[in-house]
């Protein structure tokens, strides 16, 4: 059987110190390719039309990439300072983020996850996120009370959302199938009127159901 071929990462980084870390620990990793590394908008535009990556590591202070060919998970590249930046990424669906400070087994394994379609939180980063996300929000929306409507294994499972846990690690909690599991996310994220999932974590958050670290 023919091992699955390598996750695709482009690196799209303004600092020239943090771009050549992340560079080289992605370089240095087991199915991994890096297929760029660049410092600016322009390259980064440049090599998505080319080169096709699976995912993109962006430094969110390059803006936005704009409409490409082929769509890749985007993992928001942040600082502990820049709160507003990581919601604002999440809301306009990036895949997730990650600090820039992030052990190698971290970064290596966020970006696995991105590529296999999940929403990604870095543990290191949860405590900062669940405090932006409460002192940004506005005031309770109908999303927010639509929670409360949710089933009890609807909101059993957008904790587990909220939580930064993947549908396989939902189902070992719940002790659900996977299958199920993801059923389920796709009513609540529904439900909810959120765009994606980071959106209803988001909302898990607001709502008092998650804490960092539960």
């Amino acid at each position: 059987m023919l091992p699955p071929p390598p996750v695709r990462v482009l690196v799209a980084e303004r600092d020239p110190a943090v771009r050549s870390r992340l560079g080289a620990l992605l370089d240095e990793a087991d199915g991994i390719e890096l297929i760029g590394s660049v410092p600016d908008a322009p390259a980064a535009r440049t090599t998505l039309r080319r080169r096709l990556p699976d995912v993109v590591l962006l430094d969110l202070r390059l803006g936005s990439l704009g409409p490409v060919f082929r769509r890749p998970a985007v993992l928001a590249l942040v600082t502990f300072d820049s709160d507003a930046g990581i919601l604002r990424a999440l809301r306009d669906g990036a895949s997730g983020y990650v600090l820039r400070s992030a052990r190698r087994n971290e970064l290596i394994k966020v970006v696995r996850l991105a590529a296999d379609g999940h929403v990604v939180l870095s543990p290191d980063a949860s405590r900062r996120l669940v405090s932006a996300a409460t002192r940004l929000s506005g005031p309770r929306d109908e999303r927010l009370a639509g929670v409360d409507r949710l089933s009890a294994r609807e909101r059993e499972v957008l904790i587990g959302i909220g939580s930064a846990l993947t549908n396989a690690e939902i189902a070992t909690r719940l002790e659900l199938p996977e299958p199920v599991v993801r059923t389920v996310v796709d009513q609540v994220v529904r439900k909810l009127g959120c765009a994606h999932r980071t959106e209803a974590g988001l909302l898990a958050y607001e709502r008092g159901l998650c804490r960092p670290g539960s």
